[in-house]
């Protein structure tokens, strides 16, 4: 690495992490491109101790933030950026990993094209779950230009593993802690706001871990964050007719996905007046023949159905995954 001026800066928060960092670690030790540093950011993992002494045999090749208390993934990864003085950024959790060729692939795209502010690529899964082994872009696709739109709708989504412009991720006001979830995507939202370029491959780079309880696990949560990003930017001074009519949809539609959940759970649960309230009320937006048929046996049959649902998904989990 070298110890001065380095091109990237990989910025890694390291909460809750202590088990995987090494691997982590041991994968910008295989890199093939090897002009950057790697700012570790501690902000109160409550395992610092076995962290540290995981780190020692790291010390040598890493940037060491320490703050001594939980703030967000957020400040974390602020805390990382505004620490270097690189000109590329790239955002590597503690858990996951990446292929020798991350930085080279992804340095090479940005250095051939000037406008380009941010690139993401493709991800494997691995951990365990029934994702193992699959890749992001199979799961959750990318399709066409990254717009104003296409972020909205998700017809893009940016995977975070990404590789950015430090200038563009300034210039767009870092990661917001107040919109913990979906910092992510409010950032990619306000870098295109203005005036960024994000594009992407489809190569996998990283290993992406599948992990219980993960910031990423719960999809109740995953969706009441979305909810919050689009609250935030339809409120946003300055946006487009256009951008709004696309925001309202997108609240509606996020509104009408968190009733299917909560309709599903009450239904696992036996509370079938609620389940077929809140289910009744999604079809109203999706006009979804499943949703349609699961409404009427609500209403014609809802033991038989709580029933089948039950011996179909022996877990809740499993049903509403």
């Amino acid at each position: 690495m070298s110890n001065s001026s380095p091109k990237v800066s990989v910025v890694i928060p390291c909460y809750n992490v202590t088990r995987y960092i090494g691997e982590t670690l041991d994968s910008l030790r295989a890199q093939t491109f090897r002009d950057f540093e790697t700012i570790l950011v501690n902000d109160g993992c409550p395992d610092t101790e076995n962290l540290e002494r995981v780190l020692e045999g790291y010390r040598d090749e890493i940037v060491y933030l320490k703050s001594g208390k939980w703030a967000s993934i957020s400040g974390s990864r602020n805390a990382g950026i505004n620490k270097s003085s690189a000109t590329y950024i790239a955002l590597l959790d503690g858990d996951d990993a990446w292929e020798p060729d991350y930085l080279k692939i992804q340095v090479d795209i940005l250095d051939a094209d000037p406008d380009i502010s941010l690139v993401y690529p493709n991800a494997r899964y691995f951990g365990g779950g029934a994702w193992d082994g699959r890749l992001f872009m199979d799961m959750i696709p990318s399709t066409g230009e990254v717009t104003m739109e296409r972020l909205i709708t998700r017809e893009c989504a940016v995977f975070i593993g990404v590789t950015a412009r430090r200038e563009a991720l300034v210039r767009a006001g870092l990661f917001d802690p107040l919109v913990p979830g979906g910092e992510d995507l409010d950032l990619w939202m306000r870098v295109v706001r203005s005036g960024g370029k994000i594009t992407y491959h489809r190569q996998p780079l990283v290993k992406y871990r599948l992990r219980p309880n993960s910031m990423s696990d719960d999809k109740f949560d995953l969706l009441k964050n979305g909810l919050t990003v689009y609250q935030k930017h339809l409120n946003t001074p300055g946006i487009t007719d256009q951008e709004r009519q696309y925001l309202e949809r997108a609240i509606q539609k996020q509104h009408a996905t968190i009733n299917v959940l909560l309709g599903k759970k009450a239904l696992y649960a036996g509370n079938y007046s609620e389940a077929l309230d809140r289910l009744d009320q999604a079809n109203k937006q999706f006009r979804s023949r499943n949703l349609r048929l699961l409404v009427l046996g609500l209403r014609m049959m809802p033991q038989l159905v709580h029933r089948w649902v039950h011996l179909r998904y022996p877990t809740e989990y499993a049903f509403l995954h």
